[in-house]
């Protein structure tokens, strides 16, 4: 470890808060204007030549892309100079830490995860509006302030729409939170950024990558080929619509993708007054630690266990903002419907959540394993009340016009993961509000779910006034 300077150009060196593999960043003092700043020097002494200038070509970027973008929520840079031969930046000092540092501790609250990523986004617009693209959005870039107050930080690769770009590669990034057309290493734009804060938000609320691997390249593989995992059910319970915004921001390709920062942030917005919960991340340090964060270490974090559970709060599901993509529907992954039936949901649902419900019916039938859990699912993504209590009856009629399969006869023994005594039960309570094709409707369900809580939910589709379906549902506990 190189001894602490005391003086770096003008700044008075008072410690060292972090060091990477690209140089050192200390807390320092500006004795002109009075004030503590942050210090990022590198150090490329024993760098080949060709890498000593992309490195001094990214810092230089880092200072042009931040002046660019003044913002609240994007650290500022001051100043840019050399000591003693090697680059500095002297930047915002930020009292607090990292996201990266937060949720590798635990999940992040929903509504706190959202509001920080609303802040994120707006900075991100605004970089957008000045033609600068980040390339690196991910938790160790976000700074937290004990207000909770995100700063975007690390433009170092960022580049600019308008200039040329030979020599600065497309594909550098961090390999989790990269868009597919980075990871190819073609060209960019804003919306590669809006698949990194995805990316991030997945992270923040679920505790793990939403796409992992052992290395690079099966990260990779899963970020092009693969589609979005499911939130933990705890958070989708919590925010039903989150994991369809989440699926729109990381589209496989760009014109899939929320067309702007500000889209994504409109999406988000309606998301949060009704995921409303006590704040579960405090930026309290620990008793002999500091909060004090500045900049993240070069090196990669580690990949995050599995996710912790979250208790969600007992509030009703919010809505989406309708959104333009004439594209957003296309499937992430295969599906059992025809396009007809689809088609007719897809027509039903609109009157609730706008253009978006052709995402919505496409991602939740990419995994349904029914037309009765396919529904199921998306009542569930309905505002709560009478306009989930119209789509319930306008679909209902749906479900009962389905031709009788062979598979939908009666049968002894189990059928799936439940018991005959199981569906007996079941059966005897729905033939009270349906009659005689409750037998049809509980062994086409149980081929459809894989717990007795789904099975009911499901079940609870064919009742249609609340109160009756409510007291079917109690009967599930008796």
């Amino acid at each position: 470890m190189e001894p602490i300077p005391a003086q770096i150009g003008r700044y008075v060196v008072e410690s060292l808060v972090g060091a990477g593999g690209m140089g050192q960043i200390y807390k320092a003092h500006d004795p002109d204007i009075r004030r503590t700043v942050a210090i990022k020097l590198i150090s490329t002494r024993l760098m080949s030549s060709g890498d000593r200038g992309e490195y001094m070509r990214r810092f230089r970027r880092e200072a042009e892309a931040a002046a660019r973008c003044a913002h609240p929520n994007i650290v500022a840079i001051y100043d840019y100079a050399m000591h003693e031969g090697q680059p500095f930046l002297a930047m915002e000092f930020v009292h607090g830490m990292s996201v990266r540092q937060m949720i590798d501790e635990s999940p992040m609250a929903v509504p706190d995860a959202i509001r920080v990523m609303l802040q994120v986004l707006d900075a991100l617009a605004t970089a957008h509006d000045q033609d600068v693209i980040h390339q690196d959005v991910k938790p160790a870039n976000i700074l937290l302030t004990p207000q909770m107050h995100a700063k975007v930080t690390d433009f170092g690769i960022s580049r600019f729409a308008n200039a040329d770009i030979t020599g600065i590669s497309t594909s550098m990034g961090t390999p989790n939170y990269m868009a597919p057309e980075q990871c190819r290493g073609g060209l960019v734009d804003h919306r590669a950024d809006l698949f990194a804060a995805g990316a991030t938000l997945f992270e923040m609320v679920a505790g793990e990558r939403a796409f992992g691997g052992r290395s690079s390249a099966e990260v990779t593989h899963h970020i092009m080929y693969d589609g979005l995992p499911l939130l933990p059910a705890t958070v989708r319970s919590e925010a039903p619509r989150l994991q369809f915004v989440l699926e729109r921001a990381m589209g496989k390709h760009p014109e899939d993708r929320f067309s702007s920062g500000r889209e994504m942030a409109e999406a988000l917005r309606q998301i949060l007054p009704l995921v409303v919960a006590e704040p579960r991340n405090k930026m309290t340090p620990s008793a002999g630690t500091t909060a004090t964060f500045v900049m993240p270490a070069a090196a990669p974090a580690p990949q995050s266990g599995p996710p912790r559970s979250i208790a969600p709060p007992s509030v009703a599901p919010s809505a989406v903002p309708p959104v333009s993509s004439p594209t957003a529907g296309r499937m992430q992954g295969p599906s059992r419907f025809d396009a007809t039936t689809l088609q007719t949901l897809e027509q039903k649902l609109v009157a609730y959540v706008g253009p978006i419900a052709r995402v919505m019916v496409r991602s939740a039938a990419s995994r349904a394993s029914g037309l009765d859990a396919l529904c199921a699912e998306l009542a569930g993504a309905v505002p709560e009340g009478t306009e989930r209590e119209s789509f319930r009856r306008d679909v209902v009629p749906l479900l009962r016009t389905r031709p009788l399969a062979f598979d939908d006869e009666p049968s002894r023994g189990s059928i799936g993961s439940f018991h005959e005594p199981e569906l007996e039960r079941a059966q005897r309570a729905l033939t009270q509000y349906v009659g005689p094709i409750a037998r049809v409707l509980v062994r086409r369900a149980a081929r459809e779910t894989s717990s007795i809580d789904g099975l009911w939910q499901v079940l609870s589709m064919h009742v249609e006034l609340p109160s009756e379906r409510a007291a079917f549902l109690r009967q599930r506990h008796e």
